[in-house]
């Protein structure tokens, strides 16, 4: 049966035109002249019946049905787009993944181990894209995301992949090491914080030993690698897992100035919609990651 698809010359045209609100800017931004573009319309709302514009003058307006197509065909060329590109970057490989990961865990700790993921799986690629917060599958395109946190989303399964403690640490130009490793010494300075662990500085203090002190004040941050910029700028002292500031550590940059860490109350998990689990490039991924995870939880490098 023959489709009942609009040409993408007349949806080009009206996606452009619909975003400028303009023949003109849309001739100009498809490269064709004014009388082409109105023609493409023309044939659109010939072809589907209905008016997509309202045409005072020479102003521009959509009409409701208008607005609603404008959304939809949008929709369709980003993601028609988007699978171009993703075919484009395929040239040798069998397939690719596209996993969300937090922006500092995926810089520090997933990026630096891919390679190895690559020597096992050469013909498979993977695109990383930054996601601090958790996302319905069904409105994206990723097979997979990096995320911390429960292990429960909606539509998901998940692989449990490794805790997060925290201990204080501070720019050893701001804090000296004689400093008492107590939460009175420690809160007589700024404290710094992550959004997402807002009661991190409390639970610590809470273990690390008695105190008045108001564990809650000082500086917000949204994410970590912020939290370990600033720390490293002398802002404050912050509550960070060591493992995403082993270079700081090991630099002198950043000194730990108590053994006493915390747990945090979630966990790190690789989260995957539940209708893509047998899908044979991401149980390779998967696979991949909790080897990875259980080298780390033991200690040996990866």
């Amino acid at each position: 049966m023959r489709r009942r698809v609009p040409s993408m010359s007349a949806l080009l045209a009206f996606e452009a035109t619909a975003q400028h609100l303009s023949i003109t800017r849309a001739a100009d931004q498809l490269a064709l002249t004014e009388s082409a573009v109105s023609r493409q319309i023309s044939l659109l709302e010939d072809q589907l019946g209905i008016p997509l514009f309202h045409r005072v003058k020479k102003r521009l307006t959509l009409t409701r049905a208008g607005a609603a197509y404008a959304r939809d065909v949008g929709r369709v060329l980003a993601q028609l787009e988007h699978d171009t590109q993703e075919v484009m970057a395929l040239e040798g490989a069998e397939g690719a993944l596209e996993i969300a990961v937090l922006p500092t865990v995926g810089s520090l700790w997933l990026i630096p181990r891919l390679n190895d993921f690559y020597a096992l799986n050469p013909t498979l690629y993977v695109d990383l894209s930054a996601r601090s917060h958790r996302f319905l599958f069904s409105e994206t395109t990723f097979d997979g995301a990096l995320c911390f946190g429960s292990e429960t989303w909606p539509g998901a399964r998940s692989d449990f992949l490794f805790n997060e403690d925290l201990v204080p640490v501070a720019s050893v130009r701001l804090v000296s090491p004689d400093v008492p490793a107590e939460p009175d010494a420690l809160a007589a300075h700024r404290l710094l914080h992550l959004m997402t662990r807002p009661d991190a500085w409390q639970a610590w203090a809470e273990i690390a030993g008695p105190t008045d002190r108001n564990m809650m004040k000082g500086l917000r941050f949204e994410t970590q690698s912020m939290l370990i910029s600033a720390a490293c700028a002398g802002q404050g002292i912050a509550l960070l897992p060591p493992f995403l500031i082993e270079a700081q550590l090991r630099s002198g940059e950043l000194r730990v100035l108590s053994d006493v860490s915390v747990r945090s109350p979630g966990a790190y998990y690789f989260c995957y919609p539940e209708d893509s689990a047998t899908e044979p490039h991401l149980i390779a991924f998967r696979h991949w990651l909790q080897e990875q995870s259980k080298l780390f939880r033991s200690g040996h490098p990866s």
